[in-house]
């Protein structure tokens, strides 16, 4: 590729980008520098409870600024790497990288300056502030998993086709749930039991699986009774309304899970063994909602949201995410960790998702009236007409008939 990062047009996909050579090393930075801000900022070493918040916000507008200024020449020299097509494993790219990230400290030097100048004695509100963005993030969670839903949904072939509703139905899909989660919850608890506990067939931690699993079940029967209306319509494709439903309910079910195995009733999970499942979780909902970004940029012909610009954007949610996490220990003291803040975050997504899934499943599935409605009525009108002609076509026939009749029934007369 050399250094040129990016073809002007923005042809590259979004994993392209967060793979790209010449902008992998903002990737593992905000690894590195996230994870270890937060453990100086549980600790609060050297005062780093409130600084931390500025260096993580400034990191965000550092990276905004970034996906703004690289479609522009400036940009693409300043912040990405010149790996001439030799990949990252050589000594040159990674002199390469430092000479790019030093790029990106100076800018987040400069706006860590102006915010404390700016700030004075208001500094301490930062922390408050980015601790307010977790719940943001949390809700921009559950809004990029309805969009990809709605999107993945209505590219697919549509037509006219009724919903599977219906008592039956209802009880097939909630059992579905229920097996499928079953094995989950139940090696889940088998692995935070006791190992020299003696097994027993009932316990607090059986019953906890139990309640838990038939709440699964009731969401699944309390959502599908509650839109089967709206899954129905004339110009609606009923089965990828379902389809779509029963992708919000998985997706819901999987965070009531994840926020379920958090309890420390239920099993006392390392920080470390979240913090991989965050990061990865974390990074599926910013590609998604880079995904969706650079949708709309596309169509409206935004550069700032093409190419590797997306992948400027998805690094500046990262750090946001990851200040606000940490932000919220430091603020609560440590009374709030990284279990806790990761399952009140899965339990507020699971919430918003089912809350959204009734103002939003009338977007899905819907069959233009000049396309394949239209056809349909085109069809039925078409197949009235020949029913008519027929019938017409009938009754000439049977005059035709009578009026021979008539005329044979008259000579014989005259013969006669």
């Amino acid at each position: 590729m050399g250094n040129n990062a990016e073809v002007d047009d923005g042809v590259e996909g979004v994993l392209e980008s967060f793979t790209n050579p010449s902008t992998f090393p903002h990737v593992i930075l905000m690894i590195f520098i996230s994870g270890f801000l937060y453990l100086m900022m549980k600790i609060q070493l050297f005062g780093l409870d409130e600084k931390g918040s500025i260096i993580f916000l400034s990191l965000t507008i550092s990276y905004i600024i970034a996906a703004i200024i690289n479609p522009s020449r400036l940009g693409k020299a300043l912040l990405n790497v010149n790996h001439e097509g030799r990949g990252i494993f050589n000594s040159l790219y990674w002199k390469n990288s430092a000479k790019v990230l030093s790029a990106i400290a100076i800018i987040c030097f400069i706006i860590s300056i102006l915010l404390i100048s700016q700030l004075g004695e208001q500094i301490s509100k930062v922390i408050f502030f980015m601790s307010s963005l977790f719940l943001l993030m949390s809700l921009g969670q559950a809004v990029s998993i309805i969009y990809g839903g709605i999107q993945f949904s209505n590219r697919r072939e549509l037509k006219i086709r009724s919903s599977k509703s219906g008592g039956l139905k209802t009880f097939f899909r909630a059992m579905l749930i229920v097996l499928a989660f079953s094995p989950l919850v139940w090696w889940m608890g088998y692995t935070s039991g006791d190992p020299d506990e003696e097994m027993t067939y009932l316990s607090f931690n059986w019953i906890l699986q139990l309640v838990f699993l038939l709440s699964l079940g009731i969401i699944v029967i309390v959502v599908d009774r509650g839109t089967s209306e709206r899954r129905k319509g004339e110009t609606v494709d009923g089965r990828a309304v379902d389809r779509f439903m029963m992708f919000i309910v998985v997706t819901c079910c999987w965070h009531l899970f994840s926020a379920w195995r958090r309890n420390p009733f239920v099993q006392d999970p390392s920080e470390t063994s979240i913090l991989i499942e965050e990061g990865v979780l974390m990074s599926i909902t910013i590609v998604l909602a880079v995904w969706s970004i650079s949708n709309r940029g596309r169509g409206k012909g935004w550069r700032i949201f093409q190419g590797q610009s997306t992948m400027f954007w998805g690094v500046s949610f990262g750090y946001a995410y990851a200040g606000s996490i940490a932000s919220l220990s430091s603020i609560s003291g440590g009374f709030l960790d990284l279990v806790t803040i990761t399952a009140l975050g899965h339990l507020i997504t699971a919430v918003s998702v089912i809350v959204m899934l009734p103002i939003t499943i009338g977007l899905v599935g819907i069959v233009k009236n000049t396309g394949l409605a239209s056809n349909e009525s085109m069809k039925q009108n078409k197949e009235e007409s020949l029913v008519v002609k027929d019938v017409g076509k009938s009754a000439v026939d049977s005059t035709h008939l009578d009026s021979e009749e008539l005329v044979s029934e008259d000579l014989v007369e005259l013969i006669d």
